[in-house]
């Protein structure tokens, strides 16, 4: 199969996945919020603050170095399992020690309880990441994409019976623990690889240079997009994290998730494609018009019909957080330009362009923090919108760097079509506001649902936009094969 086919499809197992696995966990974070607090969360959101700026250090930017390889030799694959599993074992142990000063600091009694056993995350997923690796390297994004749904499926059942049941915050910790748990049973028992008694301290020391810059990078990252979480709860209380949390949850369901796809089909294929520059470009942008296609409509949707969601769903205690899905989703309509042009930079240069725009972007974004948290939690908010900006010019203009073709002006006409499209739906969206006023909540977000989804794709089938043929072609072949 021709390696754009593969990307494609690629893309569209993912986006599949993706989709499901948000569309569960937003299943799951209905429930959940109809039975904890504000305060619950603010506690939860403290913990993930840790999950999300560690994970990443078990990998230590090994699995990049191995996709982005073009020929593995022996022991490459067992050499890192082994490392992943030892760093990861090493950071347990330093957070198990650590967790009753860490709950003293808080002052959050859960945080005693609940921090030992969400921890043990991080040897559990350190046990598959050379499989998820090898798939990735292999494009076989189906069998990821499979995995992955069984996992969310299991973990997300867990977790709505349990607070039903009343575990609380227990419920949050199966989801997350299960979740990692089940994908890595699933890849330890379908996969050919099993880690050799082998070790190459050659392979580590040859991969390291490059792996270590991107771990740097991701943890440089990671700590900027999750401090914001701390300032709050210092100097506005655990329920004004909790509103915060949950509007920023909410908002990355869809952008996390198409993150998350996009960001691993297109770094392992697009490696392939490295030394080919016109093909190289060819298929960055053809993944960017898809993205683009997809996530204007979601961001911008989302926005329209957030309070009218939140009305129907859940009680009158939760709304404060509508306003921080509208400012935080304003961000994620960056995000396709933002990533594919990261991805360029990752693959391009040798790791140590990438840390020098982090410091750069993370230097900015420390002045617009100290600027933003005393004045209030949306003013954070918004400072986070202009952050991302900052994240994506930065990001675009290096990658013209190493691909002349990839210019700011020329991705941005690629996205008028789709932008145009967007306008005609929020403009119908806002009709329908003023036309149903009166309206139950529930029905008011059925009609908006139904109305964007039916105009969107309307305006892009009568005008035959690039990206809904594509969606076509990919769509038509599946019902045909099937």
């Amino acid at each position: 199969m021709e390696l754009r086919q593969r990307v494609v499809k690629g893309v569209a197992w993912q986006s599949v996945e993706k989709v499901v696995t948000a569309l569960l966990q937003f299943a799951v974070s209905m429930v959940l919020m109809n039975h904890l607090t504000p305060s619950d969360y603010g506690s939860w959101a403290i913990l993930s603050i840790f999950l999300a700026i560690l994970l990443p250090v078990v990998d230590s930017g090994f699995s990049q170095a191995l996709i982005r390889k073009k020929e593995i030799k022996e022991g490459d694959y067992s050499s890192v399992f082994y490392v992943n599993v030892l760093i990861a074992i090493v950071l347990y142990l330093i957070l198990w020690a650590a967790t009753p000063f860490l709950s003293r600091f808080f002052e959050d009694e859960l945080f005693a309880q609940i921090a030992p056993v969400l921890f043990l995350l991080f040897p559990i997923n350190s046990l598959s990441i050379i499989q998820s690796t090898i798939l990735s390297r292999q494009l076989e994004y189906r069998r990821l994409s499979v995995y992955t749904l069984v996992a969310s499926v299991v973990s997300s059942v867990a977790a709505i019976v349990m607070a039903l049941s009343g575990f609380g915050l227990w419920a949050l910790v199966a989801q997350r623990m299960l979740s990692l748990a089940v994908k890595a049973l699933l890849m330890w028992v379908m996969s050919d690889w099993k880690p050799e008694l082998k070790f190459s301290l050659d392979s580590i020391k040859g991969m390291f240079r490059y792996g270590s810059r991107i771990m740097l990078s991701d943890l440089v990252s990671n700590i900027y997009y999750q401090i914001s979480g701390l300032f709050i709860e210092r100097g506005h209380g655990k329920a004004q994290l909790g509103f915060y949390d949950r509007g920023n949850k909410i908002k990355e369901l869809p952008v996390s998730s198409s993150i998350n796809a996009v960001m691993g089909v297109s770094f392992s294929s697009l490696s392939r494609l490295q030394s080919d520059e016109e093909h190289f470009h060819d298929s960055a942008r053809k993944i960017y018009l898809l993205w683009g296609f997809v996530m204007w409509p979601v961001m911008m949707g989302l926005i329209c019909v957030a309070g009218d969601m939140f009305r129907f769903l859940l009680p009158e205690v939760w709304m404060p957080t509508v306003p921080f899905i509208q400012i935080l989703s304003l961000a994620g309509l960056l995000a396709p330009l933002s990533v594919i042009s990261y991805n360029i930079v990752k693959i391009k240069s040798d790791g140590n362009m990438i840390f020098r725009i982090e410091v750069v972007k993370k230097a900015f974004a420390t002045i617009v923090l100290f600027i933003t948290i005393p004045i209030s939690v949306k003013a954070i908010a918004w400072g986070q919108v202009v952050i991302f900006t900052s994240d994506m010019l930065v990001n675009a203009l290096t990658a013209y760097r190493y691909s002349r073709r990839w210019t700011l002006w020329a991705r941005t006409k690629d996205m008028l079509p789709y932008i145009f499209a967007t306008g005609v739906m929020v403009g119908v969206l806002g009709v329908i506001t003023l036309l149903t006023a009166n309206w139950a909540a529930g029905w008011v977000l059925l009609v908006k649902v139904l109305a964007g989804v039916a105009v969107y794709c309307g305006v892009n089938a009568l005008f035959r936009f690039e990206a809904w043929q594509e969606m076509m072609i990919i769509l038509k072949g599946y019902v045909k094969k099937n």
